[in-house]
């Protein structure tokens, strides 16, 4: 909808319709209380929320009492928002937990469509939208609706689970994605969730929410939208194998070549050589690959094993029930692995102080970026780069690490006019130095500006103590050489 000038969106709001809390809960950035807390907002966002509640229906006349609702930043549902994708992920673990597999029967406790999640922005909507009145009858009475010049009226702009747009106002009914679908007795947001996230295997699921962009989180979260559209009620057994087989290969990520025989190897070394789980492996993997090829299969139960080869031998537990508990465990064996690789900083020890350097090149040379974040987006490999300059390295190049700190000089020339004219002078010198075989002309310019006493910066991430820093891992590296090259030019100097 496109605003008219003067008109401002307001805040938008989150909706899990189907799932309600008894107390707040922080999920992320956001805080999910109960459609009947208003409390401590302004009267306008109080008013929308009650407007929303009052949407919410079940079936037929039935409105459903309550539900839980976060408060948003304003919106542009037509654009990706940083807000928007933090609700997609967090939408995938709140399904994620509720899934959880009975112990015994395997069926998920709740299903994806009772985390299904409605995102409101309050905007104008057309009233042909909002009242459309082709080929329909209305049931009863309704409430008359005054259109503006442009045929619009106030309402809302709305996503369902991110992919169904929908225009509702004042008295609108929003309903379920799928008809007679039931609400939990004991069902409560904040306790359950709760419960979840403490639980050893789901305790750093909220890491995930935190921390989307590392290889492990996007991985896991694309593995657990697949995992989610296998408990859907809109998914019959075949579909599910197929999406549950997909949610594996993403998590473990399986080659396109070898897979049963990879995914076989993975499970075990992951939970174990646990007794027939690699049969159960062999055989999930023999129904996904019967749905993917023939369009269904009829082998959607394990066999024991002593049946294994026999088509006509007693049948067991359904694939899919063992399936999702093996796949929770393995989600949860996965992301404990990480976090410990994590823990020790595997990830960072595997890089060279020359890639950082290289990186550091790169990101200062960043059109894209403004020079302040210039600083800001180098300030961990910068400190990196300190905390591992005593490990010995042979591919380190002095023309990369000159090149980097010569180009912090530049940069910080270019953001700050309070140098000290002393360091002013000498930064100038070092990112002026001419290019040579040697470097000796910058080398020199960094011996002078390490030998000058200066006021330290109190702030260690300001663009000034970044670029000190910079400068005395450089000549960490470099002062030995530069004294060598100081010996050898004095040398070819008395020889001439």
């Amino acid at each position: 909808m496109t605003l008219r000038p003067g008109e401002l969106l307001g805040r938008g709001i989150a909706v899990f319709p189907l799932l309600k809390t008894i107390q707040p809960i922080r999920l992320g950035s956001f805080t999910f209380r109960s459609t009947d807390d208003t409390s401590e907002m302004s009267d306008e966002d109080s008013a929308h929320v009650r407007e929303i509640a009052e949407m919410l229906y079940l079936q037929d006349d039935l409105r459903i009492r309550s539900a839980a609702y976060a408060l948003l930043p304003t919106l542009d549902l037509d654009k990706a928002d940083p807000s928007l994708q933090e609700l997609e992920r967090l939408q995938a673990i709140v399904a994620y937990c509720y899934s959880a597999p009975h112990p015994t029967s395997g069926d998920p406790f709740l299903h994806f469509e009772h985390a299904s999640l409605a995102i409101f922005s309050p905007e104008p909507v057309s009233i042909f939208l909002v009242r459309p009145d082709h080929h329909v009858v209305a049931a009863s009475p309704s409430s008359a609706l005054t259109s503006d010049q442009w045929d619009r009226v106030s309402g809302y702009q709305g996503r369902y689970n991110f992919r169904h747009p929908f225009w509702v106002t004042k008295g609108s009914r929003l309903y379920p994605p799928v008809p007679q679908i039931g609400l939990n007795i004991s069902q409560d947001l904040a306790q359950d969730l709760g419960e979840c996230i403490q639980s050893l295997k789901h305790h750093l699921l909220p890491e995930l929410i935190l921390q989307p962009m590392t290889e492990t989180a996007q991985r896991v979260l694309t593995a657990l939208n697949w995992y989610n559209r296998a408990n859907s009620l809109a998914s019959d057994d075949d579909g599910a194998i197929i999406d549950l087989a997909v949610g594996f290969e993403a998590l473990l990520r399986l080659p396109k070549d070898a897979k049963k025989a990879r995914f076989v190897d993975a499970i075990s070394l992951l939970l174990g050589r646990v007794a027939r789980l690699d049969l159960w492996a062999e055989q999930f993997y023999t129904a996904r690959s019967d749905v993917a090829h023939e369009g269904r299969t009829d082998r959607l139960r394990f066999m024991p094993a002593e049946q294994r080869n026999s088509v006509d031998g007693p049948l067991y537990h359904s694939l899919l029930a063992y399936g999702r508990q093996i796949f929770q465990l393995c989600t949860g064996a996965l992301l404990f692995g990480a976090h410990l690789g994590e823990s020790a900083g595997l990830r960072d020890r595997l890089i060279t102080n020359q890639e950082r350097f290289q990186l550091i090149c790169k990101t200062f040379d960043d059109d894209s970026l403004n020079v302040v974040d210039r600083f800001v987006a180098v300030y961990e490999p910068v400190a990196l780069a300190m905390k591992f300059q005593y490990v010995r390295e042979t591919g380190l190049l002095i023309e990369t690490l000159v090149g980097a700190l010569q180009r912090a000089a530049k940069n910080l020339l270019l953001c700050t006019d309070s140098l000290e004219p002393a360091l002013k002078e000498r930064l100038e010198s070092l990112a002026g130095a001419q290019p040579s075989r040697d470097s000796y002309q910058a080398l020199a310019a960094l011996e002078s500006l390490i030998g000058l006493k200066i006021t330290e910066p109190g702030d260690p991430r300001s663009p000034k103590a970044i670029t000190r820093c910079l400068a005395e891992i450089v000549w960490h590296y470099t002062f030995m050489h530069y004294y060598w090259l100081g010996r050898q030019r004095n040398r070819s100097q008395q020889s001439e």
